[in-house]
């Protein structure tokens, strides 16, 4: 269901009009030079680096009252100025675009991420043309700009190493990019890209994304600081951290093994009173009540509490581990001494996740699609919780711990789910030390900021065009008036059909119910006096509350959001691309993604791969991981082909004898039994040498991995031979095809 503007005129009858503004018109743009901050550039402007952490609450890090070890970033704030009413969107791609471009997510098209895309200029996800990202607008002036990670900013349809790439990062501003398009990244096994090409890490023994990514930064950095030391850069480095799966080294994850005992209760207690300690949270804070969907600890069964604090043990894990990245980064910004003259800003990108079952998840795929796994499954492979054998979230009391003291989380428009931590260092700078900065300010206003930081304006020209204004609001001036009122004097938000509105100190606020968008109910916060949102106020100023519902409307109307429409999950299978009769693959072929793999699970199914030569030993074709995934390959003269169902559920075969080494052509056929079954059947030219039972099968776009030909340098899957298994034979081709009515 959607919501237009005539829904929400019958549902918002007793408002007094405002001012409104033609569907889909920009925002006047908004001057970033601010008289309230003093520049500090000299000859040569500072470098600047933006690090956006993945799903972190916040109360997630040492400095915002957590308990985790980030002694790096709490050096950050410690010589630099943190802010404790800074707000994002309520999901990752939304504030990215936010973040890049100083504009609201809707008004340059992500108001959703790209999984759930749809032909709507606000919702789109990928960035329009003109609006520049910062990367963009810094090139002009001289700055190399370098991402490494997380991107999400680009259509599903183009996340192939094929293109097309123009919203890829290369295409908007960055000179190199090294990371990832989606959102849920294997840390162990990720896909990655490079500028426009697939990239395969090389895998040691405690490879880890978030290493790699922070290897690669120090790389392009090292590259600049030796090529171009005059000129200053631009580093936008996106973990995937903390962004599930939670994935860490054992070594990590052995150092908090106890540490959550006590449970979720205790703990968020806990940070509750090192954030009045901090400051980072008002005297005379409530904190909010448990979420509706979280119970007590004491409540939990044994099993339920050993589990749940194995999850938050592993995301504390995760958290120490991507802290000590980021400090090489820094440390190896300081033994260049590039560190002083570098704006470093830290925040995340929204509130900590919702977690799903109370106890957590194993892997959170296989959950998805067959439903929690029985709890005595999760208890056997407890050891495996953080290591790749799992794909784990936790459980969502610890979620709300993390946004302590707030409520609701990742996706919801409460505060739970938009405060952020930011945390912002420049030595050269001269920002107050270890100040806390309390000013109301959003992700559209880093662009402006920075602007302003740098002394530096909005190009008026962009590809012979007037550039889409920027919309934020510079929080330069905060740093010399630190005490100084807000300048920022509104900002909507929009998720999933969730709606907020801040304005003059006041928020008004739904939490959506599918399919009801008229009927949601709205309250009404002071949110200058009431941190954690505890007192609903909407009986008592009705009046108010309405006419922030229809300064809402006029937002949503100015920016892009209407009409709104919940069904996310037809969005996402729209997104899976129509089936074809044929697909070809190629040895040593670029991989594909997910999506482009032929569709087993649907039809009945033919592969041949024609062959030359002597037969020997390599992978012929792999889908997927060892979480769920096929592969055929060839070993010792015998021909396998392994399907995993689930970690728990593989089914393999392999062929009596070693096929004829003057073989031509080697085949898989599948048919289907079932809705969701099937009969395989191995054959050497044309003769069937081995037949296997599939009695569970999974949709194709259940994988998370694409498909590799004639070799296998991404995710193990059945794990029967040694990685990369490169095809050592003649292959020529693979050829599928798939029988459709």
């Amino acid at each position: 269901m959607s919501i237009t503007r005539r829904d929400f005129l019958k549902a918002s009858a007793t408002a007094t009009a405002g001012a409104m503004v033609a569907p889909g018109a920009a925002a006047e743009s908004i001057a970033v030079r601010d008289p309230g901050w003093r520049p500090r550039t000299g000859v040569r402007k500072p470098n600047i680096i933006v690090v956006v952490l993945d799903d972190v609450g916040f109360a997630d890090l040492g400095c915002y009252g957590a308990e985790h070890r980030t002694p790096c970033i709490d050096g950050l704030a410690a010589g630099g100025t943190r802010f404790n009413n800074f707000h994002v969107t309520a999901l990752c791609a939304p504030t990215r675009a936010c973040l890049l471009t100083g504009r609201n997510a809707h008004a340059v098209g992500v108001g959703n991420i790209a999984e759930w895309g749809r032909d709507h200029p606000g919702y789109r996800g990928w960035i329009r043309q003109d609006a520049m990202t910062l990367a963009e607008i810094l090139k002009p002036g001289g700055y190399s700009t370098i991402a490494t990670g997380k991107w999400h900013l680009s259509s599903l349809a183009d996340q192939n190493g094929t293109g097309p790439f123009d919203h890829w990062p290369v295409r908007r501003g960055f000179d190199h990019w090294y990371g990832f398009h989606g959102n849920a990244i294997d840390h162990w096994h990720p896909e990655m890209f490079e500028n426009t090409s697939a990239a395969y890490p090389e895998k040691t023994e405690d490879y880890h994304l978030s290493a790699d990514l922070v290897d690669r930064s120090i790389h392009y950095v090292g590259d600049h600081l030796a090529a171009s030391p005059d000129r200053p850069f631009f580093l936008y480095l996106a973990f995937g951290a903390m962004h599930f799966p939670l994935h860490a080294p054992i070594d990590d994850i052995r150092r908090y093994r106890g540490r959550y005992d006590a449970g979720w209760d205790v703990i968020r207690a806990e940070r509750f009173r090192r954030q009045l300690e901090l400051g980072i949270v008002p005297d005379g804070t409530e904190p909010a009540p448990r979420n509706p969907d979280v119970p007590a600890w004491t409540t939990l069964s044994d099993d339920q509490r050993l589990l749940a604090a194995r999850g938050q043990e592993v995301y504390a894990a995760f958290v120490e581990h991507t802290d000590r990245q980021l400090e090489r980064l820094v440390d190896f910004l300081k033994r260049e001494q590039a560190f002083d003259d570098t704006i470093l800003m830290v925040l995340s990108d929204n509130g900590a996740a919702y977690g799903g079952p109370i106890e957590g998840r194993l892997d959170v795929r296989r959950d998805a699609y067959l439903g929690a796994a029985p709890i005595e499954e999760f208890l056997k492979d407890i050891d495996l919780f953080g290591s790749e054998a799992s794909y784990p979230m936790y459980s969502r009391g610890w979620a709300q711990a993390g946004n302590s003291p707030l409520k609701w989380y990742k996706a919801d428009t409460y505060e739970g789910g938009i405060r952020s931590p930011l945390v912002v260092s420049w030595p050269n700078g001269e920002l107050p030390a270890g100040a806390i900065n309390t000013q109301y300010h959003h992700a559209i206003d880093v662009v402006p900021t920075v602007l302003n930081m740098i002394d530096e304006s909005m190009p008026k020209s962009f590809r012979g065009k007037s550039p889409l204004p920027v919309q934020g609001t510079s929080f330069a001036y905060t740093f010399d008036q630190p005490k100084a009122p807000t300048k920022k004097t509104v900002q909507y938000f929009e998720t999933l059909g969730d709606r907020a509105i801040w304005a003059d100190g006041w928020k008004a606020v739904a939490r959506h119910t599918p399919g009801t968008f008229e009927d949601d109910t709205w309250e009404l916060y002071h949110a200058a006096e009431d941190f954690a949102e505890t007192n609903n106020l909407a009986d008592e100023h009705p009046r108010r509350l309405a006419d922030l519902k229809m300064r809402w409307l006029e937002e949503a109307e100015r920016y892009d959001v209407l009409p709104m429409d919940d069904d996310t999950l037809s969005l996402y299978q729209q997104s899976v691309p129509a089936p074809r009769a044929t697909y070809v693959f190629y040895p040593g072929m670029t991989r594909l993604d997910r999506l482009s793999a032929p569709d087993i699970y649907s039809y009945d199914s033919q592969f041949k791969a024609s062959v030359s030569g002597a037969l020997a030993n390599g992978v012929i074709l792999a889908a997927g991981d060892s979480s769920c995934g096929y592969e055929w390959f060839l070993k010792d003269g015998h021909v396998h082909f392994g399907y995993v169902f689930t970690r728990n559920a593989v089914y393999t075969v392999r062929s009596d004898e070693p096929v004829p080494s003057d073989t031509r052509t080697l085949g898989v056929e599948i048919r289907k039994t079932g809705e969701s079954s099937g009969m395989l059947t191995l054959t050497a030219d044309g003769t069937a040498v081995a037949e296997l039972e599939l009695p569970s099968m999974w949709p194709i776009y259940a994988a998370n991995a694409g498909i590799r030909c004639g070799e296998n340098r991404h995710a193990p899957v059945t794990r029967d031979y040694e990685q990369p298994f490169v095809f050592d034979g003649r292959l020529e081709r693979v050829v599928v095809d798939v029988t459709m009515p």
